[in-house]
């Protein structure tokens, strides 16, 4: 299995690719090719891949997309008079599911919430990746699978907030991150011991190892099903895969070289 994760942005730049070949027992990252991705990367990743996990949302909230056109053909916007209401143009389903099933040991709940797509600068990306992708299975069913890095790192007893940017701080934490994740998962490696100083360097390529480990965990079923992935929300709305806790140590291939 080759398991391709993206970490998408508006800039090709800031776009980060990294596989993971799953074969003979081994769990090797591919070597990573120059820093940034362009469209032509993606799709050429997305159609060599068995299966790809983006760090983007794959739709938009459906009562928002409904307000936006009714808004567009010169009708009322429909009265929003609570949280709830709001939250609805603001969040998908999928998000709110997200911040209630997020857990690990000794903390109740995540601290961590997909930004909305509707009201956050990460609808640029999602735009980018709705063109570049085309019609795809929204519903986490299909070879394309919404992921969230930050969710899964908390699920699986790892740092999972402030390790992003260029900041000392943050580089000390993204270090301190890569060293953890390695010692869980110590069957994984890298083609060249290069890249995975790259991964300490560069948040958005430690978030696509991220994704890549998540896809294959949905592909392993170790993701938390409990949804109905045949759901309007599921497939207009898109749907995130989330890890099952501890997940993480029973991705270990089956056969060590």
């Amino acid at each position: 299995m080759l398991s391709v994760g993206i970490d998408v942005a508006s800039q090709d730049a800031r776009t980060a690719i990294v596989s993971i070949r799953w074969s003979e027992g081994r769990a090797l990252i591919e070597p990573l090719g120059p820093p940034g991705a362009t469209d032509t990367d993606i799709r050429r990743h997305v159609e060599t891949a068995d299966r790809v996990g983006v760090d983007i949302p794959l739709g938009w909230p459906s009562a928002f997309v409904e307000s936006l056109g009714r808004h567009h053909k010169g009708e009322a916007w429909p009265e929003v008079d609570d949280t709830g209401g709001m939250n609805a143009l603001r969040l998908r389903e999928t998000d709110r599911w997200l911040a209630e099933r997020a857990r690990r040991p000794g903390e109740p709940r995540a601290r961590c919430h997909p930004m909305s797509v509707s009201s956050n600068l990460i609808a640029i990306p999602a735009m980018r990746m709705a063109r570049v992708l085309g019609p795809v299975d929204r519903s986490g069913a299909g070879k394309v699978v919404e992921v969230y890095p930050a969710a899964a790192l908390f699920v699986w007893g790892l740092p999972y907030r402030r390790y992003k940017g260029a900041r000392p701080d943050r580089r000390n934490e993204r270090n301190d991150l890569v060293v953890r994740l390695r010692d869980q998962a110590p069957w994984l490696a890298a083609t060249r011991d290069a890249d995975w100083d790259r991964i300490k360097e560069n948040d958005h390529e430690l978030d696509a190892l991220v994704a890549a480990l998540v896809v294959r965990a949905k592909e392993c079923g170790l993701c938390d099903e409990d949804y109905d992935a045949t759901s309007s929300s599921a497939r207009a709305e898109g749907w995130i895969a989330l890890p099952l806790p501890g997940s993480l140590a029973d991705l270990a291939p089956s056969e060590m070289p």
